[in-house]
C-alpha cells in the first residue's frame, strides 16, 4: 500500500530511540556541556530531542491520525533551545523524557492501520504531508542527531 512496511517505522523509531540513550549516556558527566565541534554539547543535543519528540513531534502524529488534513506546525527548535536553557538541564532527565514522549508516539502509530499512514495534514503553505511522510521525516531528524552524536563521542579523550 504505502510502499513502506509500518512495522519498519516501529522498529526503526525505537532503535533509534535506544540508541540516543544509549549514546548521551556514554559521555561522561563532566563532558556532557562540551560541543566537539557541533553546535550542540551532549546536554542540548538530549533536550532538543525531548522538545521536538514531545512538543513537535507528537503534536504532528496526532493531528494527522484524529483531524482531515490538519495545519502542522514548525518546532522552532532555536527558540526553544535559548527560552530552556538546556546546558543548565540535566542530560539523562532530559533522555528519559525524550524516551517517554517516543514511547507514547510508537504506541499511537502503531494503533494506526497501514492505510491510516496515508492519512495527511500540510504545513502553512505548503503540500499536503502523508502520516507517512511526518514519520519519514523523524527518522531523518534521528539520522542527523545520531549522526552528530557518534561524531562528537568520537571526539572525546574519554
Amino acid at each position: 500500500m504505502i510502499g513502506t512496511d509500518v512495522s519498519e517505522f516501529v522498529t526503526t523509531l525505537e532503535a533509534n530511540a535506544a540508541e540516543f540513550a544509549e549514546l548521551v549516556v556514554s559521555f561522561p558527566p563532566e563532558a556532557r556541556l562540551e560541543p566537539f565541534g557541533d553546535e550542540f554539547c551532549a546536554v542540548e543535543h538530549a533536550c532538543h530531542l525531548r522538545d521536538l519528540e514531545r512538543d513537535g513531534f507528537t503534536a504532528r502524529v496526532r493531528s494527522v491520525i484524529e483531524e482531515e488534513d490538519p495545519v502542522l506546525y514548525n518546532f522552532d527548535g532555536g527558540a526553544a533551545a535559548a527560552a530552556s536553557h538546556y546546558r543548565a538541564q540535566d542530560a539523562l532527565d532530559a533522555i528519559n523524557a525524550f524516551l517517554e514522549a517516543r514511547k507514547r508516539n510508537i504506541n499511537a502509530l502503531s494503533a494506526v492501520p497501514e492505510a491510516g499512514f496515508l492519512r495527511i495534514g500540510h504545513y502553512e503553505g505548503r503540500a499536503p504531508i502523508t502520516l507517512a511522510a511526518v514519520v519519514t521525516g523523524m527518522i531523518e531528524h534521528d539520522n542527523d542527531h545520531l549522526g552528530r552524536l557518534r561524531a562528537m563521542l568520537a571526539k572525546t579523550a574519554f
